[in-house]
Order: structure tokens, then C-alpha cells, then sequence
């Protein structure tokens, strides 16, 4: 019983993901010849998330629970509980809600950086030179990703926040 409910997430969410990589298909309706549709990003995501549940799934059906583990469930030995943080889990729903508009005003990269930045200090990891080199280079990364490879609109913000990222993106050679 305790493995069917470690499955059943992961059968529910390929299931989802199922369901939405045969929505993607009518994107394919406004592809340009010779270049990748609107379809192709979208369904290689929902293909690696597929994969993933179909791996967690069979990983957890097939795996071998440890001798010890079993003997000392058998015995009515207690596991130690896991410690839960439900501030921590609603500090960083927060951010992530309040993400999407403060995206607009600071523009991608700055608001990325500092989005990143606090979910890491949220999640109780506090070395901060690792913090802001992580941060700074997974928004340039997630910037030369959009904007170079995918093509990507993103936006700039407003006021000295859109000089900042014009100024940024003149650096990485996005035009």
C-alpha cells in the first residue's frame, strides 16, 4: 500500500502531462516552414516530465526496501518524522506569486536574480557568495537561453529598470 501512494502523484501528473502534450498538437497549425513551431519547446518539456514520472514510478515499484528497514518496521519501530516548514513553503509561494508582476516593472533578469536569490535564503541555504553568483549567472543563462536560442520576447521593465536591461543585453550581444 505505501508504494501505490508513492505512485500515484507520479501516475497523476503523467497523466496531465499526457493530456497536455496532445493539446500542443494544434500549435503545430501555425509553424513556419523549416523552422520549429510554437509546439516543439512545449513538447520536449512535457516529453522529459513524461519520462521522468514513467522512471519515478518504476523506480519505486521495483525497489528493494533494505533488510533493516523492514525488520525495524516489522518491530513497530518509529521512523523519525521528517521536520516540515509550512512558513518556508508559504514564503516561497509568496515570491513566486509576487514574481509575475514585479517581472514587468524590474524586467526579466533583475527580477529573476532577485527571485532566485530569495527562494535559495528561503530555503535556509545561507552561503551568500553562492547565493549571488547563482542568482546573477542562472538569470544570464535563463536570458541568453530565451532570447538567443528560443527567441523569446522578455520584458525589460520600466524606467531606469528597461535601461538596465537594454544595457545588459548590449553586453550579451542580444539585439
Amino acid at each position: 500500500m505505501t508504494r501505490l501512494r508513492e505512485i500515484v502523484p507520479y501516475a497523476a501528473l503523467l497523466a496531465g502531462a499526457a493530456f497536455l502534450y496532445a493539446q500542443t498538437g494544434a500549435f503545430a497549425e501555425v509553424a513556419r516552414p523549416g523552422q520549429l513551431g510554437p509546439d516543439a519547446w512545449p513538447r520536449a518539456i512535457l516529453a522529459l516530465l513524461m519520462f521522468v514520472c514513467v522512471f519515478e514510478m518504476a523506480r519505486r515499484s521495483w525497489s528493494w526496501r533494505s533488510a533493516r528497514a523492514e525488520a525495524a518496521r516489522e518491530a513497530g519501530a518509529a521512523e523519525p518524522e521528517a521536520a516540515r516548514y509550512p512558513w518556508l513553503l508559504a514564503a516561497g509561494a509568496a515570491i513566486t506569486i509576487l514574481y509575475v508582476p514585479a517581472v514587468g516593472i524590474l524586467g526579466f533578469f533583475l527580477c529573476t536574480a532577485l527571485y532566485l536569490a530569495a527562494f535559495m535564503w528561503i530555503g535556509r541555504y545561507r552561503s551568500l557568495r553562492v547565493i549571488a553568483a547563482c542568482s546573477v549567472l542562472g538569470s544570464l543563462a535563463f536570458v541568453f537561453v530565451f532570447m538567443k536560442i528560443v527567441y523569446v520576447s522578455l520584458p525589460l521593465g520600466i524606467g531606469p529598470f528597461r535601461s538596465f536591461s537594454t544595457w545588459l543585453l548590449a553586453v550579451l550581444g542580444i539585439h
